[in-house]
Formats: C-alpha cells, sequence, structure tokens
C-alpha cells in the first residue's frame, strides 16, 4: 500500500511540475539567406531557423502541416498532455507558457476534421435514438383517439403537421452539427464556458475568467475529441452525450470533467465532482428553458393563430 500511495504521489507531483525542454543556442551563426551574423536560435533580419539552409522535404512536410495548423508546434506532445496532464496542461497554457504547446483553437479544428474524415470514410453512423424517439412520437399520435368534446378533427391535423415539422427541424439541425462538428463544438460549449467561469472562479488554484474558461473549454473539447476517435472506431458508431456536448458517453465525460478540474482548479475530487453537477444542472435548466421556448414558438403559437 505504501508503495502504491509513493507511486501515485511521484506521478502526481510529475504532472504538477513538468517544464518544456527549450535548447538555446549560445554559438555565433551566419544566416544563410541574409547573411547576418547572430546569436540564438532564429536569425533576427529575416526570421530564419539556425540550421536551415536549403528547402528540404521536412521544409515541405511542414509547409503542408501549416496548412491544416499543426506545422511549428509540438501537437503530438500537446496531445500527449491532454491524455496525460490535462488539467496542468490548461494550468500552464493559461500562464503564459505558450510556446510549449500547440494553440487550442486550430487543435480543436484539426481533430474535428480528421475526426469527420475518419467518420465518412469507415461509413460510421450516429446513433438513431432521436429519430427513433420522434418517430415514435407522430406514430403515438396518430393513433391516440381524441376526445370530440375536448378538441376536434382540425385540431389534430395541425398538431401532426407541427410534429412533423419539429422533426424536419430538429434532423436539419442535427444534420448540420454532424457536417461542422468543429463549429458546432464550439457553439455547444459556449454556455459551459459562462458557468465554468462563474462556479470555478474561486478556485484555491487559479481564478477562471470568461476569457480563460473559453480556452479551457476548447482544450476539453480537444481532450474529448481525441478520446472519442478510438472509442467511435471500436465501437462502430458515434455514442452522442445526452447531457453533455460531446461525441462520447455521459459517464465518460462526466469522469473527463472531473480529472480535468480537479488538477485545474485544485478542489477535492468530491469537491470538484459537486460543483460540476451544478454547472450540469444549470446547463440542462437553461437547456429545458430553450426547448419550452422553442416549443411555445414553433408548435402552440401556430396552432392558435391558424
Amino acid at each position: 500500500m505504501n508503495f502504491i500511495t509513493k507511486l501515485w504521489l511521484r506521478l502526481e507531483w510529475q504532472q504538477k511540475h513538468y517544464q518544456p525542454t527549450i535548447v538555446k543556442s549560445d554559438e555565433e551563426h551566419v544566416c544563410a539567406f541574409c547573411g547576418e551574423h547572430y546569436t540564438g536560435n532564429f536569425c533576427p533580419q529575416c526570421g530564419l531557423e539556425f540550421g536551415r539552409e536549403r528547402f528540404t522535404w521536412r521544409t515541405m512536410l511542414l509547409n503542408l502541416m501549416d496548412l491544416w495548423g499543426v506545422g511549428r508546434r509540438n501537437v503530438f506532445l500537446t496531445i500527449g498532455h491532454l491524455l496525460w496532464r490535462p488539467g496542468h496542461l490548461m494550468y500552464d497554457y493559461l500562464r503564459a507558457k505558450h510556446r510549449a504547446y500547440f494553440p487550442p483553437v486550430p487543435l480543436l479544428v484539426a481533430i474535428c476534421l480528421l475526426f469527420t474524415l475518419l467518420v465518412h470514410t469507415f461509413d460510421i453512423n450516429w446513433d438513431q435514438d432521436l429519430d427513433l424517439d420522434i418517430q415514435d412520437t407522430i406514430e403515438n399520435s396518430q393513433n391516440t383517439t381524441y376526445d370530440e368534446e375536448v378538441t376536434d378533427r382540425e385540431v389534430k391535423e395541425k398538431m401532426e403537421k407541427q410534429l412533423i415539422s419539429i422533426e424536419k427541424m430538429l434532423k436539419a439541425e442535427k444534420e448540420w452539427s454532424r457536417d461542422h462538428l468543429e463549429y458546432s463544438l464550439i457553439i455547444s460549449t459556449f454556455l459551459f464556458i459562462l458557468l465554468a467561469s462563474w462556479i470555478f472562479y474561486q478556485s484555491p488554484r487559479i481564478k477562471l475568467t470568461i476569457v480563460e474558461s473559453f480556452y479551457v473549454q476548447t482544450y476539453i473539447a480537444c481532450q474529448m475529441m481525441i478520446v472519442a476517435i478510438p472509442y467511435t472506431l471500436i465501437r462502430g458508431e458515434i455514442c452522442a452525450s445526452e447531457t453533455l456536448p460531446y461525441p462520447l458517453p455521459s459517464l465518460l465525460s462526466f469522469a473527463i470533467l472531473v480529472v480535468d478540474y480537479h488538477q485545474l482548479c485544485g478542489y477535492s475530487i468530491w469537491g470538484t465532482i459537486w460543483r460540476l453537477f451544478l454547472m450540469i444542472g444549470t446547463y440542462l435548466l437553461f437547456g429545458t428553458i430553450i426547448g419550452i421556448i422553442f416549443t411555445v414558438l414553433y408548435l402552440v403559437i401556430p396552432i392558435i393563430f391558424t
């Protein structure tokens, strides 16, 4: 038991005290392009990196990767840290260690593009729970016997038409979110950004502002997508979460959030869990209010005024 405790404490120390390796050359160099004499890693005149002379295959590969936003910084190091020490990585990035990690927004776009490419390449299907629920609702409404004293046939037909129109809108919205996964993730996590900056503002380790919460949530979305890729390939379909805006089961997404905010904010495990329950509960409350407004606008009002 003591061995396990020491191993866990050592792993936790390594996660908290990671220092990126920065190699700086102290020798004097002559730039191969402009002939400038300088000391350091980059030419102050033209910006050429030390050791780069003529264009090589590596140069071409980096230029191609720059097209996708993953060329100049160590994206694989960032992905590894998102799986090993995610909360500490976010803390380091918010505390000015920008050059050590890949920026979160380009990383999210690149990972979502990779995820979408894999989904279309392997013909992976999304879960059909929403479509089945809507279809069951329509069939139940068609098979329901209405009391003629309460309603009439015209109201019943209008209800069925509104249900069909809502079905089409929900399908269109779901298809758009699938085809534009990188945008739908950013939009769906905007509310999480506001809630996280409110709930975790007075944390022991860091006081999250709205802007900092944006970067945190973007890194969390990257982490969720990284975990979702092998999960999706093994499962053969995308299991969309019922409570969280990530293509993973709710319990797995929640466990990842607990680890992230526990490392980032410094709360205990249980302190992090109840705050996340509060955040998700508030998120669902806002979602319920939006759903009620949507129902009133597209279902109740057209029936009353037609």
